[in-house]
């Protein structure tokens, strides 16, 4: 599935680059191969329903290859941001990483890693859920814990627990706490909706 996958990000990049049907050079050239083993290729994934594709014509996605395409997209972008903005690893390094886990990771191990990610400027992709922060970067209000170092836990952050940010002051059961930005930088919440403060509070 991976060299399907390969094939797919591909096609999707061209398309959108050039808009229009996808030749078979251009992705020989693309992804390095030979002519005659994309046009195998592209035969085997027309028959699997992700392209549309006719000799001489070209390819293009049918909604079932664009649907993968675009997630593989996501997963890349999320993992590369994840690598370059999160642990400052450099970009080429973050981007041969990101070829290579985008094709084995699942929407819940994607949707954790942008939990970790998150902040108020987050825009690693459209599907982004803005209700994530790092406490850090967190506007003023009530969050959940999602995620909190093991050493906050002896003081009383806990997973699940409801904590409201005033300024620089975390408030836990109407106790302030004045905490450091680095500790606030491990701390993963996300927001309070009216529903959850009226079952927690």
């Amino acid at each position: 599935m991976e060299r399907v996958e390969e094939y797919l990000e591909a096609i999707y990049d061209i398309q959108q680059e050039k808009r229009k049907a996808v030749r078979t050079n251009d992705l020989a050239g693309k992804l390095g191969i030979k002519p005659s083993s994309v046009t195998e290729m592209l035969s085997k994934l027309s028959d699997s329903g992700y392209i549309e594709y006719q000799p001489y014509y070209g390819a293009v996605l049918t909604e079932k290859g664009l649907s993968i395409a675009k997630r593989i997209k996501k997963f890349h972008k999320i993992f590369e941001s994840f690598f370059t903005d999160f642990l400052g690893v450099d970009y080429d390094t973050a981007h041969k990483l990101s070829c290579e886990l985008e094709h084995h990771v699942t929407e819940d191990v994607a949707e954790k890693i942008c939990m970790l990610i998150a902040s108020s400027e987050c825009n690693v992709c459209k599907d982004c859920d803005r209700s994530f922060y790092i406490l850090k970067n967190a506007p003023d209000g009530k969050f959940e814990i999602i995620a909190v170092p093991k050493s906050m836990e002896q003081i009383g952050f806990e997973v699940g627990k409801v904590i409201e940010k005033s300024g620089e002051i975390i408030f836990l059961d109407e106790e302030g706490y004045n905490i450091e930005r680095e500790i606030l930088s491990k701390i993963v919440v996300r927001v309070v909706d009216l529903e959850d403060k009226t079952q927690k509070h």
